[in-house]
Parts: C-alpha cells; sequence; structure tokens
C-alpha cells in the first residue's frame, strides 16, 4: 500500500545546536562511530566534565540520536553518515556567519544615511549637488557613450 510522502517527511528540527555540549559529544561519537563509550570514557577524551557527559548522553539518548547499552553509549552506524551531514551542515553555517561582513544597516539610524530617491526630480537635492535625477542619469549615458567611442 503506498505511503503519503507526508507521513515520510519529518519537520522536527534537528535538536544540536553549534558549541554546545550535545554538538561535541556528538561529534566525538561520529567520529568514533565503530566504537561505544561510557560516559567516563567520553569525559577523559573530551571537554566535557562528567557531569556534563551524564547530562548530555541522557539528552541526546532522548533525542534518539545516540543508542544505550550497558551504559555505553554509540551511534548506530546506519544513521552515522545522515548524522555527519548534519554536524557538517552546521560546522558550514557557522563559518558562513563567521566569515560575512558585517551588517551596516543593522545600526540604529541608517536610513538617515541613505540618498533619497525622487524620480520625477521635484524634491530638495542633497546638499552641494542642485541637479535632477534626469540630468545625472542623461550625463551618466552620455559618459557611456563616450567610453563606446573610445573603444
Amino acid at each position: 500500500m503506498p505511503v503519503p510522502v507526508d507521513e515520510l517527511t519529518s519537520d522536527d528540527r534537528f535538536p544540536i545546536k553549534p558549541d554546545t555540549n550535545e554538538y561535541h559529544a556528538l561529534s566525538f561519537l561520529v567520529a568514533h562511530r565503530e566504537y561505544g563509550f561510557t560516559p567516563r570514557e567520553i569525559a577523559a577524551r573530551t571537554a566535557l566534565s562528567k557531569t556534563a557527559v551524564s547530562n548530555t548522553m541522557a539528552r541526546l539518548f532522548e533525542y534518539g540520536l545516540i543508542e544505550r547499552a550497558d551504559n555505553v553509549y554509540y551511534v548506530d552506524p546506519s544513521r552515522a553518515s545522515e548524522l555527519k551531514r548534519r554536524l557538517e551542515s552546521l560546522d558550514s553555517l557557522v563559518q558562513f556567519f563567521e566569515s560575512a561582513p558585517d551588517d551596516n544597516y543593522a545600526e540604529k539610524g541608517w536610513e538617515q544615511e541613505l540618498p533619497t530617491f525622487d524620480p520625477d526630480g521635484k524634491a530638495d537635492a542633497p546638499e552641494g549637488n542642485s541637479e535632477t535625477a534626469e540630468a545625472q542619469a542623461e550625463a551618466l549615458i552620455a559618459d557611456i557613450e563616450d567610453c563606446r567611442r573610445t573603444e
């Protein structure tokens, strides 16, 4: 019997955020997916405390991202590739935002710095510039035509 695609897709968001205990612990388990680790072993191999690891493992298990057997936590091998891709996506997103230039428009009053747009040339021209928009456009067209003639 066919299954509706809506039932196969999930709107659940990935519950892991960058630079959190969950992110670091899950990254560790994905990187070492061929092994299972106790909370003590995870704490010894990461920068997380034993208490933080215990709480983090409980949350990751609750989210269904990791498996547990006899206090040993591991990533299900059938999900390791998917989890690795999701973590890499988070890494890419963080790198994108870290490398993006600052948004100048985020500062209060940015709209005051924009020039006035007046296609009819009826508004007051900015100080030191009495040309209308039409005159500026004509001058620009003339410059372009001059450049084309000299080529």
